[in-house]
């Protein structure tokens, strides 16, 4: 079901006119802080130039992912064809973007605090020699990649329905909507999701020169995709269901 999900939205998207120009802006706008990273990493910008171009390119960053949040409530409200809308409304997708990075920086923070426990439970140290250990460690970070790949979009939608970043918090219903929309097919898609994003970003990326720009491209049709998928899936999770026929 997955994969007939995912052809589908493919060819829609090839299908419109155009649709290149929808997609890459999006994928430039993700790759900038990347590149602004790479170049402080690699000792080409001193740190007080890196971080106020890391701090104007992640601005770019969150209107892509205001952009993405507006294909996932579209999702959500369950139109009919899915659609890439224009680029003029940037200050909307900014605003929407800073929304949801706030709620991934807190669940990032809280993540962080689990994983220390954790680690400290397993007796594993963060410099530690131990294949072993390695092994664990890096198994431990895989599932955590993963389930947030399907949590995030849950709490995107309890922000998209209440309208309050703290809504995203409440532990009472995020917890009864995770029991209603997670199922085998919503997990399957997270795992698709990162499976596919992780081999076309490694593969592009060993392409020379242009192998940096064709992955932010491709991460962003990716995105794009599984936007509309999480919003269609949690949409079909949530509705009522319909009463069995009556045999009378």
């Amino acid at each position: 079901m997955f994969g007939v999900l995912l052809i589908h939205h493919l060819r829609a998207i090839i299908k419109m006119p155009n649709w290149w120009r929808k997609i890459l802006p999006g994928g430039g706008l993700n790759l900038m802080p990347t590149l602004v990273l790479g170049l402080y990493l690699t000792g080409q910008l001193s740190l007080p130039v890196g971080l106020g171009l890391l701090v104007v390119t992640l601005g770019f960053f969150l209107i892509s992912w205001g952009y993405l949040y507006r294909i996932f409530v579209d999702g959500l409200n369950g139109t009919e064809t899915l659609e890439l809308p224009g680029w003029k409304d940037w200050r909307v997708y900014s605003q929407a973007g800073l929304w949801l990075f706030l709620i991934v920086l807190g669940y990032f923070f809280a993540t962080v605090v689990g994983l220390s426990a954790l680690i400290s439970i397993l007796g594993i140290t963060p410099d530690t020699q131990s294949t072993e250990d390695i092994g664990v460690l890096s198994f431990v970070l895989l599932l955590t990649l993963v389930f947030f790949y399907g949590f995030f979009p849950i709490v995107f939608m309890r922000f998209a329905a209440e309208g309050r970043v703290w809504a995203a918090f409440e532990p009472g219903p995020v917890w009864r909507d995770i029991k209603r929309i997670v199922r085998g097919e919503y997990i399957q898609t997270c795992f698709g999701l990162f499976g596919l994003s992780l081999l076309g970003n490694l593969v592009l990326s060993l392409i020379p020169y242009a192998g940096v720009v064709l992955a932010s491209n491709f991460w962003f049709l990716m995105m794009v995709v599984f936007a509309r998928i999480f919003g269609l899936m949690i949409r079909a999770s949530l509705l009522p269901k319909e009463p069995p026929p009556s045999m009378n």
